[in-house]
Formats: structure tokens, sequence, C-alpha cells
């Protein structure tokens, strides 16, 4: 048995393809998430069965530190409840779940973390992670330069959301669905993290500028994904209301969403590399270390930082119908579910 932990919304698309494939091999799985931003309601949504254990610290790094032990208590509790039914996980696989990498530790259970930014904060997942899987972009130096042991890292041929871009093929009715007009330019905003341990302030200003901006032009909806209920807080005491701003309300599909958007500006993340990958013009507002992959988005023209207000301003607010997506690699699935596959000693 494979113990999978999701500890934040984008983890679920993430690892859906993999589930399938293991199911396709008859290879079984157990899978815990962390009550955080949308990820419950995602597995809800794309029925994945799944045993809800613990919730996100806040900003406070104490309260990150506290939590880290109280939930690697809880998730220790949970899978020795599996032991006493002669079921030991032969690897634990996560996204970056350091709670996850030290209750495995503790157990004795072989670790499997996937990450794809550098510049995380890495002492726990270089000290507790067992193989490290990232995409074969980031350079070796970006990695050595952060303290992560190079004989650790196994790579696999693109971007993680390849792993369910590969397949995806957009509803044409969605727009519908979320109450925005064929006619209408939808702007889609991500608010960056600001309980995450990357974030850095000044994307704060950005964002305020940015919502201003897009809402100024009457037929633009702006559709803001909150990650939490601070960055809703925050919106609403620096924003004035409009009716052509708005929350999203309910969990929906991310890839239909920036699929069918005009424009996606985010505070950094997989968001950003959705919309990317799939042609929708993306703005990042991430003003932290950037990530070497969405540089080198950058590069190829997909998206685009933005550091100043004038830059915001350049923003042309206008509907978008013709995109051209990344040249996906159809294999990626496949590849990675056979790492994860050997890592926990098992046959393809």
């Amino acid at each position: 048995m494979i113990w999978f932990d999701l500890d934040n919304s984008p983890h679920v698309p993430l690892f859906l393809p993999v589930f399938t494939e293991l199911n396709k091999r008859g290879i079984s799985y157990d899978v815990t998430a962390r009550d955080f931003a949308q990820t419950l309601d995602l597995l809800k949504m794309w029925d994945v069965q799944h045993t809800a254990i613990g919730a996100h610290g806040g900003k406070s790094k104490i309260k990150k530190i506290i939590n880290l032990f109280q939930r690697k208590a809880e998730l220790s509790k949970y899978i020795k409840g599996k032991y006493r039914n002669n079921v030991k996980p032969a690897l634990a696989v996560s996204h970056g779940s350091r709670t996850q990498l030290v209750a495995s530790r503790s157990l004795g259970i072989k670790t499997l973390l996937m990450m794809d930014y550098e510049f995380t904060e890495t002492r726990i997942f270089n000290r507790y992670a067992d193989v490290i899987l990232a995409p074969v972009f980031i350079p070796n130096e970006r990695f050595s330069s952060n303290g992560i042991d190079l004989k650790k890292v196994i790579r696999y041929n693109g971007f993680k959301e390849e792993l369910y871009l590969c397949s995806f093929a957009a509803l044409p009715d969605f727009r519908k669905s979320i109450g925005v007009d064929e006619n209408e330019v939808l702007a889609v905003v991500r608010p960056p993290g600001m309980l995450g341990n990357y974030h850095d302030s000044r994307s704060e200003e950005l964002l305020i500028h940015a919502l201003n901006h897009l809402s100024s032009h009457k037929n633009c909806v702006v559709l803001i994904t909150s990650r939490s209920q601070k960055d809703r807080d925050y919106i609403n005491a620096n924003v004035s209301k409009k009716n052509n701003i708005r929350f999203l309300e309910k969990a929906v599909d991310g890839l239909e969403l920036v699929s069918t958007a005009d424009i996606v500006l985010s505070g950094g993340g997989t968001m950003n590399r959705e919309s990317a990958l799939l042609g929708t013009k993306t703005f990042s507002i991430f003003t932290g270390k950037r990530p070497y992959l969405d540089e080198y988005l950058a590069e190829l023209g997909r998206l685009k930082f933005i550091e100043t207000k004038q830059e915001i301003e350049s923003i042309a607010v206008e509907r978008i119908t013709e995109k051209v997506s990344y040249e996906f690699n159809k294999n990626i699935v496949n590849d990675v579910t056979d790492i994860i596959a050997e890592t926990a000693g098992m046959k393809k």
C-alpha cells in the first residue's frame, strides 16, 4: 500500500491521474488530506476516498511548528491504526507535506517527496525525504545552492501540471456555470499565499492595484479565488466593493477556470503554470525568489512577471478567443507512476 498525503488544493488534480493509473495496475493506496483552501472540497467533488486529518497552522512560525507536531501525531496515530490490520505503507508520497515526512520517519516508512520550487524552506525536505522527485528543467545548481542533496533527486520529463493537463479537454459551456457571459472579459485572480513560508508582502500592493485596474473595465468580470479567510478579509478592507468583483464561492475545476479565462493573475504557484501552459495570458505578482520553472515559462513568452504598478496598468483587458497550448508529454503519468511504484518496491 502507498500512502499519499495531500495538504493543499493543487495536490488533488496532481495526484488524480496517478490514482487512476495505480488502480489500473492493481496497486492499493490510502489518502489523507489537510483541511486547507479547497483541498477537501476538491476531493469530494472528484469522489476520492480520503481521511481528513488536521488543518493549516496559520502564518505564525511558532504556530506552524506546533501544528507540525500536532498533525504529525495525528497522522502517526492514523497509520498505526492501519498496522493493526497488517497493512503497512511501502511508501509515503506527497508534494511538500512536511508533517507526512516527519511522521513517516518516526514510523520507519520510506518517503518520496515531489517538489518544484527550489527556494522553499527545505531543511525538513532534505533531512527526511528518501527520494526527491522533481522536473527535469530545474538546474542542479538551483537545488544544490539551497542545500538539496542531489543524490536523492530523481527527474521526470515535464512540469508537474502536465500530469493532468495532458488529458484535459475544456467544456464549451463552463462560463455559464460560473455566471460569466461569453462576451465578457474574465480575469481570474489568485491572491499571494499570505500564510505561506515564502510570502513577501510587496505582492499585496500589486494585488490591490491589479484588482482596481481590472475592475475599472466595466466589461470585465474579476473572479477571485481566495486561498484563506485572511486574504479575503485583506481584499475586502482594501478594495471598494464593485459589482464586477466576485469571490469564487464554491470549488470548481481549476483547469476549466483558467482555460476559459482571458487573463490569469496570481501570486505565484500552480495556477500560473496551468494557465501559461494552456495558453491563457498569465501574469505573476510573486515578489519572492522566482521559481526556475516560472522563469522558463517567461523565456518561452507564456508568463510575464509584474513588478510595478505601471506594468499592471499596461495589461490589456480584452477578450481572447484563440489560444496555443504547450506541447505536453503524453507519457508523463506512466513515467511518474513508474517511479513511485519502483520506489515502493512494486512492479510496473
